[in-house]
């Protein structure tokens, strides 16, 4: 939230990064930082999968799908498929449902190193528990089902529950969720691989993962919980009016019709 779709860049665009953090750790932060340290574009799973271009969408809807089950050597070449169809042309990927798929991830571009946002569990969970009961409310997918792309929202939920269900045995993201899944990367990345970065640190820490010169520029600072709130209060405005719009519709189509009746009963009993 706070960041629109990205695209990806040229074929010789190399992809680097696994950004590994659970949502809340500061990915959108995260992803602007490397945006500007890696120049490239950056995949925001969370956005693209919900926002971006619809082939970004159906393909994030078919990983979802796939991953969960995928077991024979066919169905796994094409969840890799899926996955570097979608991530191929951007310098790293981030949020979830991305983050939830590390290992498979991993599996397209072994190359690729995993940064991993993380902060304090208790403040984690509570800004975390804030997004959930936004995101969560029973009528957010009725109230946006007239708005385009947002239609997916309601597939796009029971799909990463079942990815939830398979990776951390729970249905949603919990308090303990942030642990079981940093305890999940720990036990699939290789230590060399693996690095944990909260970007309360600023450049200097990202900046010797990467390897880059720190530059000359202020860290990046996105998506507050003020931003989430604002996100979802434009969706919800946005929907309330697609829904007066088609009711409007469907009044005034009643009305014509109605006329039409009335005007041939009243000339049939003439």
């Amino acid at each position: 939230m706070g960041q629109g779709p990205s695209y990806p860049g040229p074929p010789e665009t190399k992809f680097r990064v696994i950004g590994a953090g659970m949502s809340r750790t500061g990915t959108k932060t995260f992803n602007e930082a490397l945006t500007i340290l890696l120049h490239g574009p950056v995949h925001d799973s969370g956005i693209q999968s919900l926002g971006g271009p619809m082939n970004q969408i159906k393909a994030w809807l078919d990983i979802m799908d796939l991953a969960p089950k995928a077991q024979t050597f066919s169905e796994k070449k094409k969840l890799d498929w899926l996955i570097s169809d979608v991530l191929d042309g951007y310098v790293a990927t981030m949020d979830c449902p991305a983050a939830t798929l590390t290992p498979e991830i991993m599996r397209v571009y072994p190359d690729a190193i995993v940064i991993a946002t993380t902060r304090d569990e208790a403040a984690w969970w509570k800004s975390m528990d804030y997004l959930n009961s936004l995101m969560g409310t029973w009528y957010l997918p009725l109230v946006v089902l007239w708005l385009s792309k947002t239609q997916v929202y309601g597939i796009w939920r029971e799909r990463f529950h079942q990815i939830m269900k398979w990776r951390y045995h729970q249905e949603k993201i919990e308090a303990d969720t942030l642990r079981k899944h940093e305890d999940h990367l720990r036990q699939v990345v290789p230590p060399e691989k693996l690095f944990f970065y909260e970007v309360s640190q600023g450049w200097e820490p990202l900046c010797k993962i990467l390897n880059v010169p720190i530059p000359d520029r202020p860290f990046p600072h996105n998506n507050s919980k003020g931003d989430a709130a604002q996100t979802f209060r434009d969706h919800v405005v946005a929907g309330v009016l697609s829904w007066v719009f088609i009711l409007t519709a469907i009044s005034m189509i009643t009305w014509l019709v109605r006329c039409q009746i009335n005007e041939r009963f009243s000339m049939g009993t003439k």
